[in-house]
């Protein structure tokens, strides 16, 4: 029946796998003892046990999201009895015959194929939204069918904007942002199973000769405040839009030991890949193009370096223009401006001349004197 395989359970294959584990664990334990050697089992077994494994996102819980492409799910929690699913265009009136509906178990019948159900794209393409369990009332949500959408950008942090694809200049913050409708999946609310081990996105970055990065170092080596810290490449995504939060802390123009620079001028490359409960394998089998915005996506940004021009103030110097010498001839007398003294200069006394009239009647009354005193 499509939709499903007639694979094991998931739970029987796990339980079988522990049970192999543990058997094994059992005989070492025993050849190990023989020799002594059972303290260092001790330690062995005690890591294996407090050491945090990988849960699983195959499990739904009802009503949760789900996405075209994932392949082996146990939806039995989420079908709770119920046999056939059914979508109708209107999800919110149930009460027409549906467009669309699968028979996942048949009544009165045990099947291992709600353990591995398939949201294969044949079936779900164009049936996107709510499916509801037809055969109770009143009829109850199942799961939720998305399309996954996937997409990463070149954030510049200090303008908050886009800049994929562009040239920016060797000191701008930057990050990368991831986009996507997947999150869901990793929040326990809707697998509960799940733990922070089940991260199925993964981001690389390569440098402009193609060669990847896997640490980023926050100043130039050798100084004692540089840290180099892992490149965020299985970021859990529980939110959208996601951030890689060191990337404000990268300094593009650090220098190695000997003075050369760790990230050279050019076009670096992001790349985001999501492979949910093996979707990728699900779009490998379909046209490639298909895969791109699902699976896979890809931005790119361009360092440049931008030679800043010191300002040099010029002193603009005196022009010196020569004027010819000539010596005068002996014959010139040399003209001597006196620059004048600052000291006062007296003021000389003048006195106004008499009238004729009283000179003359001065010398007349000077004649008379001089006569009498003859006498």
């Amino acid at each position: 029946m499509a939709g499903f395989s007639l694979e094991k359970p998931l739970g029987e294959t796990q339980a079988l796998f522990l049970m192999n584990v543990i058997m094994f664990i059992i005989s070492v334990l025993k050849l190990l003892s023989m020799q002594g050697k059972v303290c260092v089992l001790a330690l062995v077994v005690i890591f294996m046990c407090t050491a945090p494994v990988a849960g699983s996102l195959s499990k739904i819980a009802p009503g949760a999201p789900v996405y075209i492409g994932e392949s082996n799910l146990d939806i039995s929690s989420a079908l709770n009895g119920c046999h056939t699913i059914a979508w109708w265009k209107n999800s919110t009136d149930t009460s027409a015959p549906p467009a669309k509906n699968i028979t996942v178990l048949e009544i009165n019948t045990v099947s291992e194929k709600i353990f591995m159900f398939n949201i294969s794209p044949e079936i779900f393409t164009g049936y996107l939204g709510r499916w509801y369990c037809e055969d109770k009332k009143p009829n109850f949500l199942v799961f939720e069918v998305f399309e996954p959408q996937l997409d990463i950008k070149v954030w510049d942090l200090d303008h908050n904007q886009d800049v994929s694809g562009k040239p920016v200049p060797l000191s701008t913050n930057i990050t990368y942002r991831i986009d996507t409708n997947l999150f869901p999946a990793l929040k326990p609310l809707n697998r509960p199973d799940g733990n922070p081990k089940d991260s199925f996105f993964t981001v690389s970055l390569t440098n402009p000769l193609g060669k990847g990065i896997g640490n980023i170092y926050t100043g130039s080596s050798g100084n004692s405040r540089t840290q180099i810290l892992p490149f965020d490449s299985q970021p859990y995504i529980t939110a959208s839009p996601y951030l890689w939060k060191s990337g404000k802390d990268w300094d593009h123009s650090a220098r190695n030991a000997v003075g050369d620079p760790l990230y050279p001028a050019g076009t670096y490359t992001f790349t985001v890949n999501q492979n949910l409960n093996n979707m990728k394998e699900t779009y490998a089998l379909r046209n490639s193009t298909d895969s791109a915005g699902k699976i896979t996506r890809t931005a790119t940004v361009t360092f440049v370096k931008v030679d800043t021009l010191v300002a040099t103030t010029v002193t603009a110097q005196p022009v010196l223009t020569t004027m010819p010498v000539t010596t005068p001839p002996l014959s010139q007398t040399a003209v001597v401006t006196e620059i004048p003294d600052s000291s006062p200069v007296p003021t000389k006394t003048t006195y106004s001349p008499l009238p004729e009239w009283i000179a003359l009647l001065g010398i007349g009354v000077a004649g008379l004197f001089i006569i009498s005193r003859k006498q």
